[in-house]
């Protein structure tokens, strides 16, 4: 499912979650604080430290982050596998949206494969957090935990795996089930 066919009904409820806010910028913190201030959010933590951010998350119930991407080497990413692969549970299955000025295929896909479930390109509007925030609660994706990689599941489309491979869900179907479609054409 994409964002634009997301159902008009679906509403979110931040009063009661605890939203971490990630960014070595100040002001970029008053003014996400700020904006989620308005989604409803009354506890929200801002840290402008990668490291007391690992220690906010071993203390404390943390329902929602948002990091930026700008750290210094590639600080953010790094974060975020640790995030996953590391942290204590529950933090470790938190929803993670990573802002960035630069959205370049190469910095979503560093994005994706280090766990985070989207990325939000600066400047950020309310509208687009909104929707973002709708897709993840909407969406739902299953975590998936290998040796290569831990996060929400990559694949948006549950259509089974690549023809010619093993599936890796446990709700794949056999490689032999699923044959490949031959075209048909109807005259």
């Amino acid at each position: 499912m994409n964002s634009a066919s997301l159902p008009s009904h679906l509403r979110i409820n931040l009063e009661a979650s605890v939203v971490l806010l990630i960014d070595s910028n100040p002001m970029t913190l008053e003014v996400m604080s700020a904006v989620f201030y308005g989604f409803g959010a009354k506890n929200r933590i801002k840290c402008m430290d990668l490291l007391e951010a690992r220690h906010i998350l071993a203390a404390q119930r943390i329902d929602l982050i948002f990091i930026d991407a700008n750290f210094p080497n590639e600080g953010a990413f790094d974060f975020m596998r640790w995030l996953r692969r590391e942290a204590p549970e529950p933090a470790c299955f938190a929803p993670t949206i990573l802002l960035t000025g630069h959205t370049t295929r190469s910095i979503v896909r560093k994005a994706r494969d280090s766990g985070a479930h989207a990325v939000v390109a600066k400047p950020v509007t309310t509208g687009i957090l909104l929707n973002r925030l709708a897709w993840i609660a909407h969406e739902r994706r299953p975590f998936v935990n290998t040796e290569i990689y831990a996060g929400p599941d990559r694949r948006w489309k549950n259509e089974g795996a690549p023809i010619g491979e093993n599936g890796r869900r446990a709700n794949d179907p056999d490689e032999q089930a699923a044959e490949p479609q031959k075209d048909v054409v109807n005259v």
